[in-house]
């Protein structure tokens, strides 16, 4: 027992020296740490700085006693700037360390005496040896700005500009090595091989434009050149010159071969590269004034291509231009009268009575050899059901008669305001059940590298003599890079320009283009996946709304913070018009104020969504829905490329990670495409009939309420213009609500072309709705090219 007690007294006293003894050590290495502290005093957070970003002082440097220190003091004034060259006696100083303190300095203490000006010149000499060239940039700043004049300086610029010339240009950065090699030519004649260097920068960059096919900057090039150097630069220029002629003369060359083979596309095309690499090569212009009298070719810059060739019933923006293509309605929209549109038939004439019940179609023999029979037929076949078209119009018809052959005399159940609305189907002579529609327009796609092009059918050749033998859509990116083709001649026309680019472009009214636009304005609208719960769930819907700026997605990003009439955001997806008198907007309600910007409501709705989905999940015993990301399909236009970047954004902010995939902007269902939510570009041009095809195509009825249905019904039984207007508010109370098509903004659509292109029209409802009257004028489109 003693023995274990002595034992366990051992082990605590050593336990208690050993911690002791660990106590001291910490104690000791703290004291050392603070002396070593104190041996080495902090620096100055103002020497910390570059030197240039310091305050001024001088420097001295001190012998005294054998041991030589350095001094900064307060700046003093000398004479000229700099200290006497042998100096006597003794002077004040102030130490910057110890401000206030005036101290005695003998000038045979002093072994170097520095200015700050000095000090900042062998700072920037020792910068320029390392090749930091933008610091030394700062530095001769500095200098002219507070030591104008001071000597040395303009020696550093010069070395500053050739050295890093010669740095860009080893690195391919002619263009800026060009600039600095000139500015050091500018400032310093007199120094000798500038010019030479000058000349090895030049040949090269415009050696460099011409193995690039950059045709125009080249002769930019050859010409700055040659008027700024003259002689100097004679003998280079004439080689590129004659470099350039060869060239183009085999162009031309190849295409007269081009023309021997009655191919008359690529002789045009080859045509005009030699024009474009050389402007004054002989016989240049006449041939191609011959070419475009024989094949006017019309190129129009789009951005956004669409499809070649849509479906007859589409809706959207670009599938609206290109159907006019192909495809020719008994009916179509022209224009807006008093009371909606106004229509024109080209196959003969609509004579609607007084009692809206009766409707005459007369069909012209000229025009068309369908006859009233045909239409007759065509509308009681039963394959007219699959036609979503004539599925809207066959219920209405009471009775079908045929007068004089070319007459068919329609009767109605029950009157329609506007009847001619319903006559957008093309007429057939047989195959009334073959789908899709087989078109009958003025022009068919053909496949060409370039982008989309159509050319004219054999019946259009045969009527339509001044109509462009081919149509080419050339794909491009942005406005922008579409308006320097426009300006340069490349493209006669741009088919969508951006709202603030036009605003623009109309107050410069610029030589020799017109800038229009489209009368009916373009709405941009999600369509979402309802087959998905999240998306099913109207407070998720919602949340979404909630969850975007779209009013700053529209000024920002797309307006460019410009107040553009007859853009701006939607309370439900119905077009307001450029303003409340315009007859297109007669079935919106301006009473319904677009839902703002609130991530906090966003966020509540979407977390209340989760918890209805859990519990919906529970009840039915299956597992709880989860959404991962949201994927947004978007066509590969300029307008939805910029929107969906935004919405990234604003999502990413609430914790939801979207995804970004292009769709084709032909796709009605988002769950084909695989997608969350399905971003299109509607043309809404008659709503009274639109409006409920447009529901038709992106909703199924299934996910559809029976109040909603029954108010679809209703637009098309208004029998006055009062009635729709009624309705059409009540409709648009419902969709407010229902968000079975998500609202975006509203944007009118302008577009820009050539004085060279006529038969345009003003304010068309879509781009090629005068295609057969469109000319080009040979001579007009030669000088602009």
């Amino acid at each position: 027992m003693l023995a274990t007690r002595d034992k366990s007294r051992s082990i605590f006293t050593w336990f208690l020296l050993s911690f002791l003894g660990g106590l001291l050590a910490v104690a000791s290495v703290k004291a050392a740490d603070e002396a070593a502290k104190k041996e080495t005093p902090e620096i100055p957070a103002e020497m910390k700085k570059p030197l240039v970003e310091r305050d001024p002082y001088d420097l001295i440097t001190v012998n005294a006693g054998g041991k030589v220190q350095q001094y900064r003091i307060k700046p003093l004034d000398f004479p000229g700037g700099r200290p006497p060259a042998n100096p006597t006696g003794a002077f004040q100083v102030e130490l910057l360390d110890l401000p206030g303190r005036k101290f005695q300095i003998s000038w045979k203490a002093i072994q170097r005496y520095q200015t700050f000006p000095q000090l900042l010149m062998e700072d920037a000499q020792a910068k320029l040896q390392a090749k930091e060239f933008d610091a030394v940039f700062g530095y001769l700043q500095r200098m002219k700005a507070e030591y104008p004049g001071y000597p040395g300086t303009e020696q550093i610029l010069e070395q500053l500009l050739v050295q890093n010339a010669l740095e860009r240009y080893n690195t391919g950065a002619l263009d800026e090595a060009l600039g600095m090699l000139e500015e050091a030519h500018d400032r310093f004649p007199s120094r000798g091989n500038t010019l030479q260097s000058i000349q090895s920068v030049a040949q090269r960059l415009v050696q460099s434009e011409i193995d690039a096919k950059n045709w125009a900057s080249a002769r930019l090039l050859m010409k700055r050149f040659e008027d700024s150097y003259g002689s100097a630069f004679a003998a280079p220029v004439k080689r590129w010159r004659d470099e350039l002629a060869g060239l183009a003369e085999a162009q031309l060359e190849n295409a007269r071969k081009q023309e021997e083979k009655d191919n008359l596309r690529g002789a045009l095309k080859l045509t005009e590269l030699a024009l474009a690499i050389d402007p004054t090569i002989s016989e240049g212009p006449e041939q191609l004034a011959d070419l475009v009298r024989r094949y006017p070719q019309v190129r129009i810059a789009t951005l956004a291509p669409g499809e070649a060739r849509p479906p007859h019933s589409t809706l959207t923006a670009t599938g609206r231009r290109n159907k006019r293509l192909s495809y020719r309605d008994l009916c179509e929209i022209v224009g807006y009268g008093p009371e909606g549109g106004e229509y024109i038939s080209p196959f003969g004439a609509v004579m609607r009575p007084i009692d809206r019940f009766e409707l005459s179609i007369v069909m012209r023999d000229r025009l068309t050899p369908i006859t009233g029979f045909d239409l007759s037929r065509q509308l009681q076949d039963p394959a007219s059901k699959q036609d979503p078209i004539l599925a809207n119009l066959t219920p209405l018809i009471e009775n079908l008669e045929v007068q004089d052959i070319r007459q068919l005399d329609m009767r109605m159940r029950i009157p329609h305001v506007r009847p001619e609305a319903l006559l957008n189907f093309v007429p057939r002579e047989k195959d009334f059940g073959t789908f899709p529609i087989p078109p009958n327009g003025p022009y068919k796609p053909i496949t060409v590298e370039e982008g989309q092009a159509f050319v004219p059918t054999e019946e259009t050749k045969a009527t339509a003599k001044q109509s462009p033998s081919e149509i080419l859509l050339v794909p491009y990116q942005s406005s922008d890079d579409a308006l320097i083709s426009l300006r340069n001649g490349e493209v006669h026309m741009i088919d969508h320009l951006d709202p603030a680019t036009a605003k623009r472009l109309s107050v410069e009214t610029p030589d020799g283009l017109v800038v229009d636009y489209y009368r009916a304005p373009t709405m941009h609208i999600l369509v979402p996946n309802l087959n998905r719960p999240y998306l099913k769930n109207r407070d998720f819907r919602r949340g979404l709304l909630y969850g975007m700026d779209r009013q700053e997605i529209l000024n920002s990003r797309l307006l460019g913070g410009l107040d553009v009439d007859g853009c701006r955001t939607l309370s439900g997806p119905i077009p307001s018009g450029v303003s409340p008198d315009d007859p297109v907007s007669y079935g919106y309600d301006i009473s319904i104020e677009p839902r703002k910007y609130e991530p906090v409501m966003s966020i509540t709705l979407r977390r209340l969504a989760e918890i209805q989905l859990k519990k919906e999940a529970e009840e039915d015993m299956q597992p709880v829905p989860t959404l991962e990301k949201l994927v947004i399909g978007h066509p590969n236009s300029e307008v939805s490329r910029q929107t969906c970047l935004a919405l990234v954004q604003y999502y990413k902010r609430l914790g939801l990670p979207v995804e970004l995939k292009v769709v084709s902007p032909e796709v009605t269902d988002p769950e084909e495409a695989d997608v969350d939510l399905l971003y299109v570009e509607v043309q809404i041009a008659e709503p009274l009939v639109d409006i409920p095809r447009m529901f038709q195509t992106y909703v199924p009825e299934n996910h559809q309420t029976q109040y909603f249905q029954l108010a679809l019904r209703q637009l098309g039984d208004a029998r006055t213009w009062q009635e729709v207007r009624e309705r059409f508010w009540s409709f648009h109370r419902l969709a407010h609500d229902d968000l079975l098509i998500i609202p975006l903004f509203q944007l009118r659509d302008y577009f820009v072309y050539r004085r060279s292109l006529g038969g345009v029209g003003y304010q068309p409802m879509s781009l090629f709705q005068q295609v057969e009257r469109w000319n080009l004028a040979p001579v007009l489109d030669v000088v602009q090219n």
